[in-house]
């Protein structure tokens, strides 16, 4: 028999996205475990990820994140010290997995379609912005 773990990652080898719950763009559902260790919750699937949408997380929207986006996430969770919650049961048990872990174990399937708004510098710095000042 599948672990849980080993579950959600089958299946989100299949799709190539998880589910999130998002409380307002760029927002997202959060819980904490009895420590007061904070986690972000992500569902394999959207049926998962619509059942959590009540309680606390009423009103909130599924939405899907794809490998790439979330490879780009992971790392400002691991930052920030936020880890993972796999498919969070009602009940409020968790299966965590720390972000950088799963960010190492995901990297692989990124395939860099996407494209963080802070790596696009576009500005036009002029002539000789990069000259020593004399």
């Amino acid at each position: 028999m599948e672990t849980k773990l080993e579950q959600f990652i089958n299946a989100i080898l299949e799709t190539r996205k998880v589910w999130l719950l998002e409380a307002k763009e760029g927002f997202f559902a959060m819980l904490e475990d009895g420590d007061g260790e904070p986690y972000i919750p992500l569902w394999e699937t959207e049926t998962q990820a619509a059942k959590a949408a009540q309680g606390d997380w009423e009103g909130y929207t599924v939405t899907d994140m794809g490998f790439s986006e979330l490879g780009h996430w992971l790392k400002e969770l691991a930052k920030d010290d936020i880890d993972i919650a796999v498919s969070p049961e009602a009940d409020g048990e968790i299966t965590a997995i720390p972000s950088s872990k799963f960010r190492t174990w995901l990297q692989p399937y990124d395939d860099h379609s996407f494209k963080d708004d802070d790596d696009d510098d576009d500005f036009d710095y002029g002539e000789g912005w990069a000259e020593p000042w004399s």
